[in-house]
């Protein structure tokens, strides 16, 4: 199938999941180290003007093997770049380890742990699965979430009491529509609070919260939530910043159900539904691609968007940024992808046309290799 734009690619080192003979699970599938992806080259080096004269690309097997791996221009292992929405992803996933460990449920009102500042009607009733998904009802953008001079939980109580910081701000947090859970609406809002609940109930700050659960765990050193510049109030949806390799660590962990490098750093029951349908076919208010009827049929998940299905099961999974960071995962064939750029999501995704642009190109190419 094609796969026409959405958001990112990945790729890099990783684990298997052990399966006992008796268990009913399928072994492990080894690396199709046959397979020829030098097309791959000459569409990178066709486009790379197109996605500014620097990038990366990786693409990676369930079991660690690099099937691909080339930089283009002067970028190589070394380069961090911010990443704008593909934080969302990493960022859910350093939440749902809170999940695991039983500090939050992902069912808890958002009123449960900021009563005071969470009281009003339109938002006493929101929940974390909600923020997590988008479908909580908040405007997909906010000053709240913008500023450097306040830090998260100031962020967090503000966008509750739904005013204006310091009495001059002209974009509040807004409940776009109202009641929670009616509609999906992408932004960065919602998220910013569920990384505030987690800050408050693990009373660290996000930074050390992600290294922590995520960072630590996935050999993921460089990659943090500074990638637009110091700060405190940190962009859950939208600020991290990471290196190729160590983003695709986190992929190769989603892949092999929560585990990487021996080690269960997420519960598959954990990755299972962040990788399941959760906006339950509601309206769909606004997304990053309004306007692109070929994006129709893609649905969220918590943190990552939907591409596609085989048989009914959600099977290929991506998390595309503002900047052209596009990470991918696929569960039918066994790997991930990373395009490593920065250059408009537009240029990415759609020009000159959807089918022709280069991420459209590049993920069409890897399935037909994987296929034939």
């Amino acid at each position: 199938m094609k796969y026409h734009c959405i958001l990112l690619l990945i790729l890099l080192s990783g684990a298997t999941i052990s399966c006992k003979k008796d268990s009913g699970t399928p072994p492990p599938t080894s690396a199709p180290t046959n397979k020829d992806f030098s097309p791959l080259t000459t569409i990178m080096q066709n486009n790379l003007t197109q996605l500014g004269g620097n990038a990366g690309l990786v693409i990676m097997h369930k079991d660690g093997t690099v099937l691909y791996k080339q930089y283009f221009g002067n970028w190589n292992d070394n380069t961090y770049i911010p990443i704008a929405s593909g934080s969302k992803w990493t960022s859910m996933a350093a939440i749902m380890a809170m999940v695991d460990k039983g500090n939050i449920r992902l069912n808890d009102r958002v009123s449960l742990h900021y009563p005071t500042e969470y009281a009003a009607a339109d938002r006493r009733d929101i929940t974390i699965r909600q923020l997590m998904s988008h479908t909580s009802g908040f405007a997909g953008n906010s000053s709240w979430i913008s500023t450097d001079a306040i830090n998260l939980q100031d962020a967090t109580r503000g966008i509750g009491m739904g005013g204006n910081i310091g009495g001059t701000n002209t974009n509040p947090a807004t409940i776009a529509f109202p009641p929670s859970g009616s509609r999906f609406g992408y932004g960065g809002v919602s998220m910013h609070v569920a990384g505030g609940i987690a800050e408050k109930v693990s009373g660290k700050t996000w930074d050390v919260l992600f290294k922590e659960t995520i960072g630590d765990r996935c050999n993921m050193p460089n990659t943090n939530y500074t990638g637009l510049g110091p700060t405190t109030n940190y962009r859950i949806a939208g600020g991290a910043g990471t290196r190729m390799m160590e983003y695709a660590n986190f992929l190769l962990m989603i892949l092999n159900e929560g585990r990487f490098n021996g080690q269960q750093v997420l519960s598959a029951a954990s990755v299972n539904e962040m990788l399941k349908d959760q906006t339950n076919n509601v309206p769909i208010a606004f997304t990053p691609y309004d306007g692109d009827a070929l994006r129709s049929g893609y649905r969220y998940g918590l943190g990552c968007w939907i591409e596609g299905y085989k048989n009914g099961v959600p099977t290929e999974f991506s998390c595309q940024g503002a900047f052209g960071f596009s990470p991918w995962i696929d569960r039918a064939r066994n790997v991930v992808g990373i395009l490593f750029v920065q250059r408009a999501l537009s240029v990415v995704n759609t020009q000159p046309t959807v089918n022709d642009a280069p991420y459209t190109l590049i993920r069409n190419r890897v399935s037909q290799i994987l296929d034939n």
